[in-house]
């Protein structure tokens, strides 16, 4: 969903008339907060701190801002500007231009659950009066394991207790740009196979616990775990961004590693898994075709959804 930047002429209640002339007009910025949820639910549009740049033909900036919360104030000259708003980020410094602005990066950890990094620009002509809306969105994108099906072929293993250990990600981006499709070298899990590591860097975006969900022989069970990641924009097809599922078979600990397709930022991908042998013994290591059959469907990020869903 895409939220949206208001970029508002003041009222004469605001704005004297000795403060606007037919060149400078005062323009109050606001961006709309998402509506309190109710508990276990997650405010993905929800805006904690606004930054709002205003770039002249030249592209040169010509007014900038940052607040904590939903709105501030700029004194802008009157014209064709492009305007950039910039959401839940550490304040952006040193910024002149606009080509400089379109190649900075936002650091992972600027996310949270109810924190998510968001941009957006657009060119409008600004005059004395009216309002002006840019479209922001997200630049994380989600990830969900949706549903995992016990299909063993072997004997041996349809008879054992499985279970559904945790979900977490591999080789997402520790950076990613704010208004272009770039990333940082440094991958967040790269090659990791210690536990208690990947749910330290993970946190709560990339890691979550499946409480040891205990699955039939037989039986789907419906998982609907939301986790979220800079997307993985790596044209080197050994570095792909994964998602990985930990079980339990017996008394051995198994991981199918699911290669995710190249990312785009604001979108969803929906995993579902039919695993048909164990898994591999490190997380690491790409599921094989014989052990696991895989579906991962793209969509539309269409707003706030509940952490802990089913579909």
């Amino acid at each position: 969903m895409l939220a949206a930047v208001a970029c508002c002429a003041c009222s004469k209640g605001v704005v004297g008339s000795s403060e606007v002339n037919d060149d400078v007009v005062e323009l109050s910025f606001r961006v709309p907060v998402t509506a309190s949820k109710v508990s276990g639910m997650v405010a993905e549009d929800a805006v904690e701190s606004l930054q709002v740049f205003v770039f002249g033909e030249d592209g040169q900036v010509q007014s900038s801002g940052v607040a904590e919360g939903n709105s501030l104030t700029l004194t802008c000259s009157t014209g064709e500007k492009e305007i950039a708003a910039v959401v839940n980020t550490t304040a952006l410094e040193g910024v002149n231009n606009l080509n400089d602005l379109m190649g900075r990066m936002a650091d992972f950890g600027d996310n949270a659950l109810e924190h998510f990094v968001m941009s957006g620009s657009r060119i409008e002509s600004l005059t004395a009066s009216g309002s002006v809306e840019i479209p922001v969105s997200r630049r994380v994108c989600k990830v969900a394991l949706m549903s995992v099906t016990r299909a063993f072929e072997l004997e041996q293993h349809k008879t054992m207790d499985f279970e559904l250990l945790s979900v977490f990600l591999t080789n997402v981006p520790e950076q990613s740009g704010l208004f272009q499709s770039l990333q940082s070298d440094a991958l967040i899990n790269e090659g990791e196979s210690d536990m208690e590591v990947i749910k330290v860097s993970g946190g709560d975006l990339l890691y979550d616990d499946l409480d040891a969900l205990s699955v039939a022989q037989g039986q789907t069970a419906d998982v609907g775990n939301f986790l979220y990641c800079y997307p993985n924009i790596l044209s080197d097809t050994t570095r792909p961004a994964y998602l990985v599922l930990q079980t339990r078979l017996g008394d051995g600990v198994y991981y199918y590693s699911v290669g995710l397709p190249q990312m785009e930022a604001n979108k969803c991908y929906n995993v579902s898994l039919t695993v048909t042998m164990p898994g591999t013994l490190t997380p690491d290591v790409p599921v094989k075709k014989e052990d696991a059959m895989f579906s991962v469907a793209v969509a539309d990020w269409a707003g706030n959804i509940d952490v802990d869903e089913t579909i």
